[in-house]
């Protein structure tokens, strides 16, 4: 008796949050400043080499910034990238380059807000999380049916955890519920007819160092 294989619809994308820099470090709010790479996330960008799971990537997709870009190229130095728009930071707008300790000082109605109720804010000069939301929800509608697969996106902290938001059906609420680490590796699965599966998040074991960030 023969038996059919069945084909394999399913499809892989890798969410990698773009190595340190010396502004993680500080607790400076980034946004869509330009900033670069510290020799530190160098280095996680050139360990994400040595991640099993993404031997298989067929290609690599970018934010635009620098250091997600540079992230991109040291960890797939043979490969081209991509850059999409839709991975771009969450842009914080006057918050951009402050640090966190003078936002909660200066702005503790704001800060109050970021930490307990983030989807509710919309930052002066920048845009909301909504608006991120949107973003991404477009570039998951091209994942599913356009992507090249296995798919590696290198971005942003706030962008991966809309797009596991977005991925989850989620609405609002989860925004600190997922913690991520510079260099890290989160990874959706999609089939059709089960949509989306969270299948690892935040994993680190290919790091030498770690400096986790909260807020």
């Amino acid at each position: 008796m023969t038996v059919e294989k069945k084909a394999n619809h399913q499809r892989v994308l890798y969410l990698i949050r773009h190595g340190e820099t010396r502004s993680n470090r500080e607790g400076i709010f980034r946004g869509r400043l330009e900033i670069p790479l510290s020799n530190r996330g160098k280095e996680q960008a050139r360990a994400l080499r040595q991640a099993t799971c993404l031997s298989t990537t067929l290609a690599v997709v970018s934010s635009p910034l620098q250091r997600a870009q540079a992230t991109a190229r040291l960890a797939f130095p043979n490969m081209p990238i991509s850059v999409d728009q839709r991975l771009n930071n969450l842009d914080l707008g006057v918050w951009s380059g402050k640090r966190k300790k003078d936002i909660q000082h200066d702005f503790p109605g704001e800060w109050e807000r970021w930490v307990h109720d983030p989807h509710s804010i919309r930052f002066a000069g920048g845009e909301s999380l909504k608006d991120v939301h949107q973003r991404v929800q477009r570039f998951l509608e091209w994942f599913q049916t356009s992507a090249n697969n296995p798919l590696a996106a290198v971005t942003h902290r706030s962008v991966i955890k809309c797009l596991l938001g977005v991925a989850m059906g989620l609405d609002s609420g989860y925004f600190w519920k997922f913690h991520l680490d510079n260099g890290s590796i989160s990874q959706l699965v999609w089939e059709p007819g089960r949509g989306f599966t969270l299948s690892a998040l935040n994993r680190t074991s290919h790091l030498p160092h770690l400096v986790t960030e909260w807020y």
